[in-house]
Formats: structure tokens, C-alpha cells, sequence
């Protein structure tokens, strides 16, 4: 029967294997991540990187919607200045027909109010010459066309508050999608901690009893060595 010293035993295969699984839950532990890299699980992160992708792509579609809100709260402030504007224009065309009232003095703010107007216009409704027109000696063509253009704005107005509603209600169900995503994803990386320190527990008691063993492996072989020669 032949007998060699040399031989791995059990014990130091069972060292090399409890070593590697330290390895592996020490980098889960640190990184916070159970998968690594493609090694701990191919499927699961080719999964999590399917989500990943899905979830910066929810994010982004968010941001643009949310952008888009923003904008639309400019152009309502902006029709708001041009309402008001509008309704002060309509003020002046009823004193306009009122002998104690100056007409050239209310023809100047009109002319004012239209530039305003005008100017506002360009940028939340595409029109540099939105109002025009206002005349102080003719009030009923005058608040004729301030009626058409307050139409022309409440209608803009309206517009832009359903497709804001409509965006808000995009950018909720988005952040719905990306939570629920978020979750399955850190089922998939995420170290279990609690579940992981006690592996790492196991595997340390494992690793000490391995140890004594072969120990005890070691000094049975320095025995028989003294003895054989």
C-alpha cells in the first residue's frame, strides 16, 4: 500500500473551498451587490442590466415631461400678463366713449398696451402682431377685437393645462414604472446583508474547524515521518 505525504487532504480542499466562499460574500458585503460580475450570475445581471436601461430610459422620459410642464407654467404666466393687459385695454375702450376722458391720452396706452401685448405674444403665442387696431375713437371695433383675443388666449390657456394634466399624469405613472423596476432590480443585485453576515459566520466556523483538522492532519504526518525514520 502506498502512502503519500504530500496528498491534499480533504481538509485542505475543504480550506480552498470555504476560502472562495469568504472571498465571494467579503466583495458582497463591500460592494453591496450580489452579482459582481457575470461569474456570480449571468441570467440575473443580464436581467438587472435589462433593467437598468429601462429604468434611465423612465427617467429620462420623466425629465422631458417634466420639462415640458415647465415650460408650459412659463407660457401660462405669460398669457396671464397677456389677459390682464387685455382686460386693462377693454377698461380704457369703455372710458373711451366717455366725454370726461381723454381719447388721445387712452390712444397712447393703447399703443403702449399693444407693444406689451405684442411683444409677449411672439414668445407664447408665435405672434408678433397678435393685438392691433385699438382705436380710442371707435370702442365698439376696438373691444370687439380685445374680446377675440381674450378668446384666442383663455383657448391657448386651456390647452396648455390638459396637455400639463396630461404630462403630470405621464411623469406619475413613469415614476410608478421606475420604482416598481427599481425594486426587481435590487431583488436581483442588492447583498442580502442579514443573509450574507451569516454566511460569512458559517463559513468562519467552518474554516476554523477545517483548520484544527488539518492541523491534526499535519502532526499525525509529522509523527509518522519520525517514526519511519
Amino acid at each position: 500500500m502506498t502512502f503519500s505525504i504530500n496528498k491534499p487532504t480533504l481538509a485542505v480542499n475543504q480550506i480552498d473551498i470555504i476560502s472562495k466562499k469568504q472571498e465571494t460574500q467579503n466583495e458582497r458585503l463591500a460592494s453591496g451587490l450580489k452579482i459582481n460580475s457575470a461569474k456570480d450570475n449571468a441570467a440575473g445581471l443580464q436581467i438587472a442590466n435589462r433593467l437598468t436601461s429601462e429604468i434611465n430610459q423612465l427617467e429620462q422620459l420623466s425629465n422631458n415631461a417634466g420639462d415640458q410642464v415647465k415650460v408650459n407654467k412659463v407660457a401660462d404666466a405669460q398669457l396671464s400678463s397677456i389677459s390682464s393687459s387685455l382686460l386693462r385695454a377693454n377698461e380704457l375702450s369703455i372710458q373711451s366713449s366717455n366725454p370726461l376722458y381723454s381719447n388721445s391720452v387712452i390712444q397712447s396706452e393703447f399703443d403702449q398696451l399693444s407693444e406689451e401685448i405684442n411683444l409677449v405674444a411672439e414668445q407664447a403665442l408665435g405672434n408678433s402682431d397678435f393685438i392691433s387696431g385699438l382705436d380710442a375713437s371707435d370702442p365698439a371695433s376696438t373691444q370687439q377685437a380685445i374680446s377675440e383675443a381674450l378668446e384666442t388666449v383663455d383657448n391657448k390657456a386651456v390647452s396648455l393645462g390638459a396637455q400639463s394634466n396630461a404630462l403630470d399624469s405621464r411623469v406619475s405613472t413613469y415614476e410608478v414604472s421606475n420604482i416598481n423596476n427599481q425594486a426587481s432590480r435590487s431583488r436581483i443585485l442588492d447583498t442580502d446583508y442579514a443573509q450574507s453576515s451569516s454566511e460569512q459566520q458559517t463559513n468562519n466556523l467552518l474554516l476554523q474547524a477545517s483548520l484544527i483538522v488539518q492541523q491534526q492532519d499535519d502532526d499525525r504526518k509529522g509523527l509518522l515521518i519520525n517514526k519511519l525514520v
